[in-house]
């Protein structure tokens, strides 16, 4: 107990003992002040424990039970030290400068050894663990009881009733002299103490899983400010005490199974990112400050006022891939994201509409093109997501799924990977292996950031607030520039226009091309070789900081030049379609396909703004977001045929100038069939040959059946596929 106190009155950190200037009072003093005025619990970094004294951590880690609330006593007898000596500023209601001082709970954190849920052992019960993992499920609050109070229905007398890891030690009968009533002890509820608790269902994260085994789960206890500090999708480092409690043959015997089931009772929780610690922006450091500390923010701000920003983080993105520059500016424009707003006027006549800042992006194009390898950076490299494939999906593990709970029976919803991914990155490898089933879950969650359930009696809708960065193979494994995107990929369009940037990435030989990539996969091998790819300027780790801190801390408004620059935009994009003088000039998408084109180049220009740390967005923002949608969607979007921007190409799988074609077709055929009597049979043979005879040009064998599916679907003929004849009807 005096060990701890002169640990709280003494200990300073490295840091500050090398400063120049050390400070008037020792640093968890300088806490304890903080935890006290605004009300929270006082985190102790074992670590330092173990600097000031190596047997009194070894006590903790062995014997938390008896060890903490010493500790707790200790705070107390602090904080009434510091009253005594009018340090603290706590005064009651009637003014008086002796009242009680807070409670301040002691926290401890950052073991030396942290355990992976499968290295847990039974040596471990009842000791101070520190686990890491992956948030999977949280429940609703529980009421846990405390203290217990019972009152005898025969004498009124009361009594405090001891609980015990959960078990409450019920009086069988009443403790006073003079009744002794047997069976008469009622719990009286607005007696007994309470406190807040949470399930938390923890599983390993996926990096700490050995090869071909199944990910190993457990159960945590949160209590009181513990309570919703973590929720799913979030990687977390908790420390706890790792308790074992047996099983009950019966629950009216006091006969238990040798099984044993184990939980940890959470006292730290500490979000950290996938084999990092500094990602999300509520994460606590080794001194337990934020995330963005006075040096870092100042390498952060440095970096931002070189004005180079923008090259160096795209250089910096995936150095090991060769080429794709403007696909890794495009990546790098979703990883920051822009900024979601709620409209006030609301966003089609509904009130308080959310506009998504999420920016989406899809990797199309032939094998051996690095797609997988980009997509599993991204996701290393991302604050929060979940890496998956489509082949090994279903619709309710990307969305959510409704399973039964082990422990109180009832039903409760399981997150899937777009849900665990909100507020991040959910890359989806193989994207067109997919099912219909699987990918139509996507539509709500691309555009409204949301999945709406009602499955086994609940309905619920869960925040998806992630961007979906995916990966897509042709058909055929090579890509046909003849055809449209939606023909090569077989993706619906409606899925297919949710995406702001859409990559086609080509393998066309090229002798300097190659020559260059098979330099540069040759240098990653050759260690000695002067040719291997030069040290980048960023490294990683500040990539990741820097992404977290742009996305806390920035967002960018629009300027008049921007703004400007977007309506001129649009306007180029609407007369993007010209076609040839003396076919006039046809307008190439709907303006509500301009309007979501529109709104990804206000996304993508608020991102660059970000990457600068800016808050205005600039005329040259808006020019860069317009070149990466030439290069990627528009470019995507081109009929091959004519050279023209079709955004129709996307949205609905066909181009204008192909639904023309199908329809000089369909004409063209209708007047063949009405030549005929109604009732008679006509041989597609001879009608093929007629179309023939009437174009000089060679028949497109493929739309000619097309026309004719369509005169059918119209109720014109009747196809008569066995005797290859059509019958007007």
């Amino acid at each position: 107990m005096d060990d701890f106190s002169r640990f709280v009155r003494q200990f300073k950190p490295r840091r500050e003992q090398d400063a120049d200037e050390e400070p008037a009072e020792p640093y968890y003093v300088r806490a304890l002040r903080a935890a006290a005025a605004n009300g929270t619990a006082l985190d102790i970094n074992c670590r330092h424990l173990h600097t000031h004294s190596k047997d009194l951590y070894t006590q903790l880690v062995r014997y938390p039970q008896e060890v903490v609330p010493i500790m707790d006593l200790v705070i107390t007898e602090e904080l009434e030290r510091l009253k005594l000596e009018a340090a603290l500023d706590a005064v009651d209601d009637e003014g008086d400068a002796y009242g009680p001082p807070p409670r301040v709970q002691v926290r401890p954190y950052n073991l030396r050894e942290v355990h992976d849920l499968r290295d847990l052992d039974p040596e471990n019960i009842d000791q101070l663990v520190a686990v890491a993992g992956m948030v999977t499920r949280t429940s609703s609050i529980i009421p846990d009881l405390k203290q217990a109070h019972y009152r005898c229905v025969v004498c009124g007398g009361g009594v405090d009733a001891l609980i015990d890891r959960g078990t409450v030690d019920e009086p069988t009968k009443c403790a006073r002299s003079g009744c002794l009533a047997k069976g008469a002890m009622e719990l009286v509820h607005n007696r007994c103490v309470f406190t807040d608790k949470q399930v938390v269902r923890l599983q390993e994260a996926p990096s700490s899983i050995p090869e071909g085994e199944t990910p190993h789960t457990t159960t945590l206890f949160a209590f009181d400010d513990l309570v919703d500090a973590v929720r799913p999708g979030d990687r977390v480092e908790i420390t706890g005490i790792f308790r074992a409690i047996p099983r009950r043959v019966n629950p009216r015997v006091t006969t238990v199974q040798c099984l044993f089931r184990t939980y940890v009772d959470a006292i730290h929780f500490r979000k950290k990112g996938d084999e990092r610690d500094d990602i999300v922006d509520v994460i606590k450091t080794e001194d337990d400050t934020t995330n963005f500390g006075s040096e870092k923010t100042e390498a952060i701000l440095d970096f931002a006022r070189d004005g180079k920003a923008y090259d160096k983080l795209a250089a910096s993105l995936a150095p090991s891939i060769h080429g794709l520059e403007d696909v890794k500016r495009g990546v790098l424009c979703m990883l920051f994201g822009g900024c979601a707003r709620a409209r006030e006027d609301g966003a089609g006549g509904v009130p308080g509409a959310r506009s998504r800042g999420d920016i989406n992006v899809l990797m199309c194009g032939d094998p051996g093109t690095s797609k997988s390898q980009l997509l599993g950076y991204v996701h290393k490299i991302a604050p929060r997501g979940v890496y998956t494939s489509g082949k090994g999906s279903s619709a309710v593990g990307l969305t959510a799924s409704v399973q039964r709970d082990p422990e109180t029976k009832e039903l409760v919803m399981e997150s899937g990977a777009v849900v665990l991914s909100d507020l991040g990155v959910c890359c989806i490898d193989e994207f067109d292996k997919m099912s219909d089933a699987t990918r139509a879950v996507l539509h709500e969650a691309m555009e409204q950031q949301t999945i709406s359930l009602a499955k086994a009696g609940i309905v619920a809708t869960l925040n998806a607030r992630a961007s979906i960065f995916a990966s897509a193979n042709p058909v055929d494994s090579r890509y046909n520039p003849k055809l449209s995107v939606v023909e090569n990929i077989q993706l619906p369009p409606t899925l297919l226009s949710r995406f702001d940037l859409i990559y086609l990435i080509l393998d066309h030989p090229d002798k300097d091309k190659d020559r260059r990539l098979a330099k540069h996969i040759v240098a990653l091998y050759a260690e000695d070789a002067d040719d291997r790819p030069r040290a980048h300027a960023v490294d990683e780790r500040f990539v990741r900081d820097y992404i977290s801190y742009a996305r806390a801390k920035v967002h960018p408004e629009l300027s008049d030049e921007a703004r400007d620059e977007l309506i001129d935009a649009y306007v180029r994009m609407r007369g993007g379609g010209s076609s040839r003088p003396n076919r006039g000039r046809s307008i190439t998408a709907t303006p509500r396909q301009l309007e979501a084109a529109l709104e990804g180049m206000i996304r993508i220009a608020e991102s660059l703004a970000r990457m600068r740390l800016e808050t205005v967005v600039t005329r040259e923002d808006v020019l860069e977001a317009v070149r990466l949608m030439q290069v990627a969607t528009l470019a995507a979007a081109t009929d091959a045929t004519t050279g023209l921007i079709d955004m129709d190409a996307i949205n609905t799988g066909s181009s204008a100038l192909d639904r023309e074609l199908l329809r000089s077709m369909c004409a063209e055929l209708r007047v063949l069939v009405d030549g005929h009597p109604r009732g008679t049979p006509v041989d597609v043979g001879a009608l093929r040959d007629q179309m023939a005879a009437q174009s000089d040009a060679e028949l497109d064998q493929q739309l000619f059946f097309k026309a004719l599916q369509t005169l059918a679907a119209d109720d014109v003929v009747t196809i008569n596929e066995r005797a290859g004849t059509v019958i007007r009807r």
